[in-house]
């Protein structure tokens, strides 16, 4: 990991939650949720990278809610194969929920509303890893809880 991206990395946290008006708990907060890290300095340089991202998401959806053109607007990271096939398990345990009648509205909308509760992330492409993992993890306690077995890999 090179120091100057790194220093660079945490000059760019730093303003970006400024210009948000995060404090200093909020901010550590968000960076414990979207990296598992509430530390800035503790976090790798991707980790860096991937809460700044996280970051200029939370800026333009502040300037459109202010109803001014955001500065910049991020592109979608491209679907990984990895974050595809965890998509493809929670849909899967959310479908098993449904047919045994715990879940109410069985579409990709209610399982992101329930991504959503669990995680306050939006969209499943915007979740890391671990956050893909607590999602299915939860929904595959609850699943536990309500009797419903799920298949060898579930």
């Amino acid at each position: 990991m090179s120091t100057v991206k790194t220093k660079g990395n945490l000059a760019a946290i730093h303003i970006a939650q400024k210009a948000l008006g995060l404090s200093s708990d909020d901010a550590a907060a968000l960076k414990l949720a979207v990296t598992g890290k509430a530390s800035a300095k503790d976090m790798t340089a991707t980790q860096q990278r991937q809460y700044l991202a996280h970051l200029s998401v939370l800026q333009a959806a502040a300037a459109q809610a202010r109803g001014e053109a955001p500065a910049y607007i991020p592109k979608p990271r491209p679907a990984s194969a990895d974050g595809d096939a965890m998509r493809a398990k929670a849909r899967a345990i959310w479908n098993a929920l449904a047919v045994a009648g715990e879940v109410r509205t069985n579409t990709d909308a209610a399982l992101m509303a329930y991504v959503l509760r669990q995680t306050g992330v939006e969209q499943w492409s915007w979740l890391n890893s671990r956050q893909c993992s607590q999602v299915i993890e939860a929904l595959k306690k609850w699943a536990s809880r309500k009797g419903i077995v799920l298949g060898a890999n579930g």
